[in-house]
């Protein structure tokens, strides 16, 4: 007879739920975030256990590593496509992780991506990267703010990163402006050297790719934008279709219609917001390419600005995914946006 088990993982605890083929409880209780406590908790069914269906939350990695270390089948659930009936009176732990065995049970459970454990410290390594460039641009915007309100002095982005306590002891005698300048500029050369050594680390790390050396052949595509693309996709099998994959990467338009009438939209952060700043990034990048910037200027005209991006966003999504998907296929640029030209 097959079982059927979940945990709904919380910060300090998790909940456990073990049913029959008749959705009947076997057991249930609530347990401490502890590997041997779960494992003792499951230890006894596991023979009939086809899989234990976990969600995919913010702290999950050491429960989805450690079952699968001790040799269970994990079952990682898509949490926002799973959610019971809406007018439901009560509902709890229990009832959840009821709900998630019941879902295996018809075989009908949505499953998230369970990422493998070797790659997943550098592809979020990457995204650490990502963060402290957002960062930095936000410290490098504000100096600029700073130095034209006050000094109407407009600097470029080099002479920002420049700028010393002497320049700055030049540009004002405010003890009170000075430190706001020189704080920003501390704070800019900090943030470059810590994004520098990681950029130094992961191209040490990470060695010679087919699919990224695929990747870079693509102008606009450097080695920390191909390497983010990559690892952020993940096993590119698990797309059947583009169309799956631009999904992922929020690039499709969220809406529900309804005899041609717009009714609602769905879960507008259901996606990759990684993928989806990677391709944006992409998308600026490629306008020094001649032949992209025609085409995004006939699309501005029509679509406007932000329209204009997502569009061009999508197309190299489209082509990226041909190029991690198949070995032979072969990006033409020229064929790409004859036509836009």
């Amino acid at each position: 007879m097959s079982l059927y088990a979940s945990i709904d993982l919380h910060s300090n605890n998790c909940y456990a739920a073990i049913t029959d083929e008749k959705d009947a409880v076997i057991k249930a209780i609530r347990l401490p975030n502890n590997m041997d406590a779960i494992d003792q908790f499951l230890i006894p069914y596991k023979e009939n256990l086809p899989a234990v269906a976990i969600e995919s939350t913010f702290n999950g990695y050491w429960l989805g590593d450690g079952l699968l270390n001790r040799g269970y089948n994990v079952r990682l659930v898509h949490t926002t496509a799973c959610e019971q009936y809406s007018g439901l009176k009560y509902k709890d732990d229990k009832s959840d992780c009821l709900w998630l065995n019941r879902m295996q049970r018809l075989n009908v459970l949505p499953e998230g991506y369970l990422y493998p454990r070797q790659q997943r410290s550098i592809r979020d390594l990457l995204r650490k990267r990502m963060s402290l460039v957002n960062t930095r641009t936000q410290y490098i915007l504000s100096l600029k703010q700073q130095l034209l309100s006050w000094e109407c002095m407009p600097f470029s982005r080099t002479e920002l990163y420049h700028l010393t306590g002497e320049d700055i002891d030049k540009i004002t005698k405010d003890t009170f402006l000075r430190t706001q300048l020189a704080t920003y500029s501390d704070l800019l050369t900090f943030f470059d050297r810590k994004i520098k050594t990681i950029e130094g680390l992961i191209q040490k790390e990470l060695r010679q790719n087919p699919t990224v050396d695929r990747l870079q052949s693509i102008k606009g595509i450097g080695p920390i934008l191909s390497w983010t693309i990559y690892l952020e996709t993940g096993d590119v099998g698990r797309f059947d279709h583009f169309k799956k994959f631009l999904s992922y990467s929020g690039l499709v338009e969220s809406k529900w219609t309804s005899n041609q009438k717009k009714k609602g939209k769905g879960n507008v952060k259901n996606r990759n917001k990684y993928l989806r700043w990677a391709f944006g990034e992409l998308a600026v990048l490629s306008l020094k390419i001649p032949e992209v910037k025609r085409y995004h200027d006939r699309l501005l005209k029509k679509k406007g600005t932000f329209k204009a991006k997502a569009i061009l966003a999508s197309k190299f999504a489209r082509v990226i995914f041909m190029t991690m998907k198949d070995p032979n296929f072969v990006y033409d640029q020229n064929k790409l946006f004859m036509n836009h030209s």
